[in-house]
């Protein structure tokens, strides 16, 4: 028979205190002491940007969130481990691994519908165009876009700016569409 429980859910709780004393039953394996020996040790902040993947002959392979937290988390691991054996004497870790979180690449035809757009005008694009913009010169249409972009903003000597660079990586002067001034202008 299934027995129903009322859980309190008016306050919410960290997962760090729903997950310890689970935890602390799975103490049966050597994998789950180690995982919730990090766990109680590395603390919440640190426990948010790393995480362990793997636990073997010793070793607790940690994965961060970043090449900077795996840099630190190495340069900390001996304080973390005697934390470690402060909190639980017979955990089995002996050292870690810190290593960076792969994040998958995103599919090919993910992203903004402008930027897809643009992607597969690009691939679709002569030699030619591609060697001018790589000589650092704009064509004709791409250069009417960042034109209209530029008039929208707001600084006058930003856009100015925005303007000049533009006239200067293009064959063309650029013209503002507000307005109809050139940056090419003389005061």
């Amino acid at each position: 028979m299934a027995r129903h429980v009322e859980e309190d859910t008016s306050d919410p709780r960290k997962i760090g205190e729903i997950l310890n004393p689970a935890l602390a039953r799975l103490d049966t394996s050597d994998q789950a002491r180690a995982y919730g020996a990090w766990a109680r040790a590395a603390g919440d902040p640190v426990a948010a940007s790393a995480r362990p993947r793997s636990f073997a002959r010793g070793v607790l392979t940690v994965e961060c969130a970043s090449s900077i937290w795996a840099q630190e988390l190495t340069y900390l691991g001996g304080q973390l481990l005697a934390r470690m054996t402060e909190l639980d004497p017979a955990h089995p870790v002996q050292r870690f691994r810190f290593v960076t979180r792969r994040s998958p690449a995103p599919p090919p035809d993910t992203g903004p519908p402008a930027a897809r757009e643009s992607a597969q005008a690009q691939e679709d694009e002569p030699a030619a165009a591609k060697k001018s913009r790589r000589d650092g010169t704009i064509n004709g249409a791409d250069l009417e876009a960042a034109q209209r972009v530029a008039d929208e903003v707001g600084d006058e000597r930003l856009r100015k700016a925005i303007l000049a660079a533009l006239g200067a990586a293009s064959s063309e002067p650029p013209q503002s569409t507000e307005g109809g001034s050139s940056v090419n202008q003389k005061k």
